[in-house]
């Protein structure tokens, strides 16, 4: 009886010192290091109007990346990223001809990246014309990570703007107010696994209201490789609806409101080199 109350006494104070652990959440990853990823994106897109719905339009994407860590300091990490290969597939022969520009933008492309530590990613070289589909890439990739240690189960939030990315599924420009939660640890800190959920909508206009309404969801996971400096699992779940009013035009009635939902599925995983 004696060792079973020990024991309990020892996993009890073992799971309140794993709470109690502080960690920085950061990516922070070393020169030299190449980071070969994959992402998997799967956008679902309908749309109805005055009750007369659209076919449901699929549009998949596959993408292989490496990352290639050329310098870094306390505040940035420049990276030379490098696109592979890219396959776009569609159910709709229009979104597959926009597939093949993405492709065609996308595909061996090599620009290098500012990275700072709480995960916020920009083009580094900004006399270079940056093409919309790589735009719409690297806005998807705001700061997400807590600016001081965190314990497990402690949460912080996040607003991150978006911007307007139509082959992604974001037709206006948005924002994403979202909490952030430390789950679990395991490998004595080494690798965090972290969750999030959000609302998404739309950034309110400078001047005029736009014709056009944004709202949605965000849920996804990250898993962190503290040691590597550097995410090597990450899921997403965004769920939108958008409302389109149709201008109106001198002599004419406008066009009634189109009503779009639009749901995107995303994976990206680091994978070792073959």
């Amino acid at each position: 009886m004696t060792r079973a109350r020990l024991s309990l006494a020892l996993l009890v104070l073992l799971a309140a010192s794993g709470r109690a652990q502080r960690l920085q959440l950061e990516l922070r990853p070393k020169v030299g290091d190449t980071l070969r990823m994959r992402l998997d994106q799967v956008t679902e897109m309908s749309g109805t109007r005055k009750g007369v719905s659209t076919k449901l339009v699929t549009t998949t994407m596959r993408m292989f990346s490496r990352a290639i860590v050329e310098s870094a300091d306390l505040a940035t990490a420049l990276i030379l990223a490098v696109t592979d290969s890219v396959d776009v597939s569609s159910t709709d022969e229009h979104a597959r001809a926009l597939g093949r520009e993405v492709v065609r933008q996308l595909e061996g492309r090599q620009m290098r990246l500012r990275l700072s530590p709480d995960g916020t990613v920009g083009v580094a070289e900004k006399s270079i014309e940056v093409p919309r589909e790589v735009r719409e890439i690297v806005s998807v990739m705001p700061a997400s990570f807590p600016r001081e240690p965190v314990s497990i189960g402690d949460t912080w939030t996040r607003e991150m703007p978006i911007a307007p990315a139509p082959s992604l599924g974001v037709p206006v420009a948005g924002v994403v107010r979202a909490t952030f939660r430390l789950d679990s640890v395991i490998q004595g800190g080494g690798v965090a696994y972290v969750s999030m959920q959000g609302t998404m909508e739309q950034q309110p206009a400078p001047t005029s209201p736009a014709p056009s309404a944004l709202s949605g969801s965000v849920n996804g996971s990250m898993v962190i490789d503290r040691r590597r400096g550097w995410l090597s699992e990450s899921r997403f779940l965004v769920q939108l609806r958008t409302t389109v009013v149709g201008r109106k035009v001198a002599g004419a009635a406008s066009a009634a409101p189109m009503q779009f939902r639009v749901k995107v599925t995303q994976h990206m995983r680091v994978f070792a080199k073959r």
